[in-house]
């Protein structure tokens, strides 16, 4: 009988039981660019795809975004994913970091009241002065290790209350991971997380809550505000306004920079991170919070449900928005590829004071403009681009100095640490060695570690070593701090004394 059987065959398995590599998505709405990430179970980046948002200055020194295009653009880049990789992924979870101070207003149908004031925007600046020589700011700083300062998002918040027309009864405030988060949950969740609570100056950094006494200040209801959890809880479900076949779970919420902090695993007391953003935050772990000194603010670094970390900060307004002003409006360049060994080998004493929206650590003041220094009949626009950079990079070697001194080496991360010219000439001014992480996004990858409750994940980094001798260094710093000393000048000149210049009658 066993003669008579027919060989058997091959066993053909369907297309659809193959294994689906399961995935994060991982949401990094930035300044700029909203960005999304499939993220596997190890950490690796499977795709992305990013949309750019206008931004918008309706008076000088005003900023604003349009929070309903921020939430098309995350749609889109969702669905451009799900477009390529829908048959080959599972969508296990969403995580979200964001562009941090930026303040949101809408009612209770999620349409917004009024565009979203960009962390940049100066329109609050009389504000603040006013409520510094009130004498309000001694207690601002001992309950939130912030200052008084148009940059945080509570003065902001007053400035919708006094000047839109809001119904208050449905009034709903947030940073932009809680106008996400309401938006992704199809407004079940008002919610944010401790990082992006903490630079609000309504919220208490010793009880970790909203403070009753800073929203009286600020003329904030806390029935507006959003519930806070820690990043690792699940905020909701969301199935991205039905772009995804079943709802996931919404987990590892973060403030952008906090989130690249936690992505460096800057764990340890002394541990420095510096990201580049459009603006830049460079921080350094603390065991406990600290007096403030030196322009620095204190912060929360981290907030799991298990483990929390504090911090100082240093907050530097302009530096990657300095280069997007050069290409973007000014046509010195076209692609970071321009800036080369033959651009950074140019003689040039031109240098800028990159003040576009104000100077922040360690000066504090809004209404610093940028200026240029060492100018000639022989400057070329290549001569005005190099200026730029090399302002950029003595801003930062200024905040670097207010820090405390360590022999750690300073991770860095961000959009212009990808150019090794830059980052050697860091090195060289601020005496340091500079750790630079090669991933496109280490702030989605601090969200994504929240979320995945992961220790760490692989990524390659180079190592820059200061080679400039100091008596240089020191001379290079030396005229940068006169260039800053006319800026601020300028900044103390009297309104009346500005005016005529305004009306272009000299």
């Amino acid at each position: 009988m066993d003669s008579c059987r027919k060989p058997s065959r091959p066993r053909r398995v369907p297309c659809w039981s193959k294994p689906m590599k399961r995935v994060t998505i991982a949401v990094d709405q930035s300044t700029t660019t909203t960005k999304v990430y499939l993220i596997d179970e190890t950490g690796g980046l499977v795709d992305e795809s990013s949309k750019a948002h206008r931004k918008y200055y309706p008076q000088p020194g005003w900023v604003e975004h349009d929070p309903v295009e921020i939430w098309d653009n995350v749609k889109t880049c969702v669905r451009d994913l799900m477009d390529r990789h829908r048959n080959e992924v599972a969508v296990d979870s969403i995580c979200l970091t964001n562009q941090r101070e930026t303040v949101v207003a809408w009612d209770r149908e999620g349409m917004p009241f009024y565009r979203a004031i960009v962390w940049q925007c100066a329109r609050s600046n009389a504000l603040c002065k006013a409520m510094i020589r009130q004498g309000h700011e001694p207690m601002v700083v001992a309950k939130t290790g912030l200052k008084i300062d148009p940059y945080f998002s509570a003065t902001k918040m007053k400035w919708i209350v006094d000047h839109v027309d809001c119904d208050t009864d449905c009034l709903h405030f947030g940073t932009m991971d809680s106008w996400l988060l309401y938006k992704l949950t199809k407004g079940a969740i008002h919610a944010t997380d401790h990082t992006n609570a903490s630079r609000t100056l309504l919220y208490n950094v010793s009880t970790n809550a909203w403070d009753d006494e800073l929203c009286a200040l600020f003329g904030i209801d806390r029935q507006w505000l959003p519930e806070i959890r820690c990043s690792d809880e699940v905020f909701g479900m969301s199935d991205v306004d039905g772009i995804l076949a079943d709802p996931v779970p919404i987990r590892g919420v973060m403030g952008d920079s906090q989130a690249a902090f936690f992505a460096q695993r800057c764990t340890n007391e002394y541990d420095m991170k510096m990201t580049l953003g459009t603006g830049s935050s460079i921080m350094m772990n603390v065991s406990t919070l600290q007096p403030q000194i030196n322009g620095l603010v204190n912060v929360l670094a981290y907030c799991l449900k298990d483990e929390r970390a504090y911090g100082v900060e240093g907050i530097v307004n302009c530096n990657g928005e300095s280069l997007n002003w050069a290409c973007e409006d000014m046509d010195w360049f076209e692609s970071y590829g321009e800036l080369d060994d033959a651009l950074f080998e140019r003689k040039t004493e031109v240098l800028f004071v990159p003040a576009l929206t104000g100077l922040s650590i360690p000066y504090w003041n809004p209404m610093a403009k940028g200026m240029f220094v060492g100018v000639d009949r022989q400057s070329e626009p290549r001569d005005f681009l190099l200026g730029v950079i090399r302002g950029v990079v003595c801003q930062l070697c200024d905040a670097l100095a207010c820090f405390e001194p360590t022999s750690k080496p300073i991770h860095v991360d961000g959009g212009l640490s990808k150019n090794p010219h830059i980052m050697q000439l860091l090195a060289d001014l601020s005496g340091r060695i500079i750790e630079v992480s090669h991933h496109p996004d280490l702030s989605a990858m601090g969200a994504w570690l929240a979320s995945s409750k992961k220790k760490d994940f692989a990524r390659e980094t180079i190592v820059f070593e200061p080679k400039m001798a100091l008596p240089v260094r020191e001379a290079w710093l030396a005229r940068y701090h006169r260039a800053i000393d006319c800026a601020l000048m300028m900044a103390n000149v009297k309104k009346g004394e500005r005016e005529p210049w305004n009306e272009n009658t000299i």
